[in-house]
């Protein structure tokens, strides 16, 4: 039987070419575009190295002070006193690391006038390097005890190290920074900027007093403090957001004149959204959703009148003895086929298109050298589990849109059919 709706396909596929060819291309890019979606929805969230504690992670906003009695004096930003009294031995959090937040975070760096140009450094704490994990290759991530006192040591890249030195075993010497002398405590393993949270090319340790604004102002409440929150492995990140609001209240209880405004976001928040709360998954689910659905919605009509086609052969194969069932069997049949081949020319589309414009789909507006080469494991993109899920649904989907019109035409009388009602 199975033998028989085959060569039957085969048929209809000689003899419909262009129905069949729209079917098997609306499942071929359904599936594409849901999979690249869920690959780069993955690369985005998933705990990566260097961003390794991903799922973990809060990051504080910009922050926001303003007078009391009638909002003016309004200013952005948030200091470290404001951001040590917010985020301060939080009982849910494992780790917080207080760091400038970074802007453009542009410096000349160089051995000499001669060879400086501009590249990203990043003032942090000791912390920062237990939230994101680094490869050292030579030296040490910064101590505590360096980060108190605030020396004018620094952590490059191994690509920056090549390129002034032409060697990464450069730690103890001195590297200029906006025309100051740094000297190299260690040197890490380079990473993609898409990688836009630990990205940096040199990473110098965060005054303290260099993060709090003007104290005369707003109470000493502005400032250039980002806080990164690492939650403990046995807490919702959600619990640590209500513990944190719950600090903001008390600290604002404590203010004489001034209100502070401070909200926290996770990492896909803040990769997809910004400073917006909306929740990355759902959205995504949404537009899954919607890529699944409105091309069943199509294919239905499209099979409608594709089967309308069919009534005389229906119509035929009933004279000779067919069952409604044997038709219908046939009819679902030949519509997975076509699901199938759809879905795994999509799924081929979609590793290639993630492999051949991985830069482009996976860099954002704060990504810096999408065009460097870089690689990325297939493994970290392609679960087979999700796309036998993704198939699945989507042959589902496909099958219930086909049902209506194969019951139609598989209950047609024959005289009915014959007529081409």
């Amino acid at each position: 039987m199975i033998r028989q709706y085959f060569k039957q396909f085969k048929h209809l596929w000689a003899s419909n070419r262009v129905f069949n060819s729209i079917s098997v291309l609306a499942t071929t890019f359904t599936i594409a575009f849901v999979m690249i979606l869920y690959m780069v929805y993955s690369f985005r969230t998933k705990n990566i190295a260097p961003e390794s504690n991903r799922s973990r992670v809060l990051y504080s906003g910009t922050g926001y002070s303003y007078f009391t009695k009638d909002h003016s004096q309004a200013n952005s930003g948030m200091s470290y006193k404001a951001a040590k009294a917010i985020f301060g031995n939080l009982q849910n959090a494992e780790a917080v690391s207080y760091c400038v937040a970074k802007g453009e975070g542009a410096a000349y760096i160089g051995t000499g006038s001669s060879d400086s140009e501009k590249r990203i450094v990043s003032p942090v704490d000791d912390v920062y390097f237990r939230i994101f994990e680094f490869d050292f290759i030579s030296g040490h991530p910064f101590t505590a005890e360096q980060s108190e006192a605030a020396r004018r040591e620094a952590i490059i890249t191994d690509k920056i190290a090549l390129k002034l030195f032409n060697s990464t075993d450069v730690t103890g010497k001195n590297i200029l920074i906006d025309f100051y002398d740094y000297r190299i405590t260690g040197v890490v393993k380079a990473c993609s900027s898409l990688f836009n949270k630990a990205y940096s090319d040199i990473w110098i340790i965060a005054g303290k007093e260099d993060m709090n604004g003007p104290h005369q102002y707003s109470e000493g409440l502005p400032g250039n403090c980002q806080a990164i929150v690492l939650a403990k492995r046995n807490v919702g990140l959600p619990a640590l957001q209500k513990e944190i609001e719950k600090r903001i209240e008390l600290f604002n209880e404590e203010l004489q004149e001034f209100t502070f405004e401070q909200h926290t976001v996770t990492h896909a928040q803040s990769i997809f959204f910004g400073n917006k709360a909306s929740d990355p998954s759902k959205v995504f689910a949404v537009l899954i959703g919607i890529l699944l659905i409105v091309p069943a919605i199509n294919i239905s009509g499209l099979l409608s009148s594709q089967m309308r086609k069919r009534n005389e052969e229906v119509g035929i194969r009933k004279a000779y003895g067919a069952a409604n069932r044997q038709i219908g069997e046939q009819l679902l049949f030949e519509n997975l086929i076509l699901t199938f081949i759809g879905g795994i020319i999509g799924l081929a589309l979609s590793l290639i298109v993630i492999l051949l414009f991985k830069n482009m789909l996976l860099s954002d507006l704060m990504t810096i050298n999408a065009g460097d080469a870089f690689r990325l494991p297939v493994s970290l993109f392609f679960q087979p589990v999700v796309f036998i899920a993704v198939f699945v649904f989507c042959l589902i989907i496909n099958l219930m849109s086909a049902m209506i019109p194969v019951w139609n035409v598989s209950r047609t009388s024959i005289i009915d059919t014959m007529k081409g009602e």
